[in-house]
């Protein structure tokens, strides 16, 4: 069995995999330790993508994984049939345009095995060439575990949202036991998909470690997904929310932690969906802000009096309050859009 099993998603990435993967495949670990899967997601650049990752697999093929999917389940999707591959006792995902401090998964590992934790978060760095990173590695003083034995412990855990606890799951290592034993997934065919996996984590993990160091390194890619045209995907995170939503009840987690879970709903639904819009200069029409508002009194029916909502104060969540009592005429939706417009500009 191998150490840790990194699933990297590749679309049209043959000018940029080679910097993911050489990192890759530079561990201090060991490549023989480590097992890369790398998932070709239907790419549409000829066969580009394709021929590069084969390269790979020949090169190494004790370890590296090569799978093409003949349709495109994007970054979700892909990292979904990267798991089923996964052999090994930990599991990690990098991106095919970011890269890893060579460290990283000796650091990882021995930090997660170390501690027996579920999982282990760090910190990443925006950056926007592939110029080397030559610093020295280094750990600062915010490092912590968490525990989480009791309900109240999981009510706090579930609702952090910081720069050192995020939603993000490409700056966690995880226990692939606890993936495979709760069958967590992400959500398919959908971009700002990443909640869909690590709340399901967070509602499972009973020891998370925040290790306070630089390990990943995220390109920002002007034709990537969260730079790039969204063509249409304006509301794929309202509709990624309502999938997490309908997996959590059937997990009878929306039982156990109804307002934890609302007030998620409301944040990282409601409102991060129209804030995200608009940022892109996406106004939303009648018709979207009707299905948001139907969506909201279906899963958040109680969010008047959620009581982490009446707790803190937000301008954006004032402004998107309006939506449960509002008409959608074409004076109303203009107004909506001029309030979310000028909170974009004051931020």
């Amino acid at each position: 069995m191998k150490k840790i099993s990194v699933v990297v998603p590749c679309f049209n990435a043959a000018a940029c995999l080679h910097h993911c993967v050489d990192h890759l495949i530079g561990q201090t670990i060991g490549i023989e330790n480590i097992e890369i899967i790398l998932v070709d997601d239907a790419s549409t650049d000829d066969g580009a993508t394709w021929q590069a990752i084969m390269q790979y697999e020949n090169r190494y093929p004790d370890s590296i994984i090569a799978v093409r999917l003949e349709e495109n389940l994007r970054q979700g999707g892909a990292r979904n049939v990267g798991i089923s591959y996964a052999s090994g006792e930990y599991l990690l995902f990098c991106d095919s345009d970011d890269w890893l401090r060579v460290e990283a998964l000796e650091l990882l590992y021995n930090v997660i095995t170390h501690e027996n934790a579920d999982v282990v978060e760090f910190c990443n760095q925006d950056v926007t060439t592939y110029d080397e990173i030559d610093t020295p590695l280094a750990c600062g003083n915010r490092s912590r575990e968490i525990l989480v034995r009791t309900d109240g412990e999981r009510r706090k855990y579930i609702l952090t949202s910081t720069d050192e606890l995020t939603f993000g799951c490409w700056n966690k290592i995880y226990s692939t036991q606890l993936i495979r034993e709760h069958q967590i997934k992400f959500a398919e065919h959908l971009i700002c998909e990443e909640p869909s996996f690590v709340l399901p984590v967070r509602l499972y993990a009973v020891k998370h470690v925040f290790l306070d160091a630089v390990l990943h390194y995220c390109f920002q890619n002007p034709e990537g997904t969260t730079k790039g045209s969204w063509n249409g995907h304006q509301m794929d995170n309202l509709h990624v929310w309502v999938l997490l939503f309908e997996d959590l009840k059937a997990r009878g987690f929306i039982d156990r932690f109804p307002s934890e879970l609302e007030y998620l709903f409301w944040r990282w639904g409601i409102e991060l969906t129209i804030r995200m819009a608009v940022a892109r200069g996406i106004l939303m029409g009648a018709a979207e802000l009707s299905l948001l508002k139907e969506t909201a009194m279906k899963y958040c029916p109680n969010i008047r009096t959620n009581t982490y909502l009446r707790c803190f104060t937000y301008r954006i969540t004032e402004i998107c309050a309006k939506l449960l009592d509002m008409e959608f005429t074409q004076d109303n939706v203009y107004d909506f859009n001029q309030h979310m417009v000028k909170y974009i500009m004051d931020m």
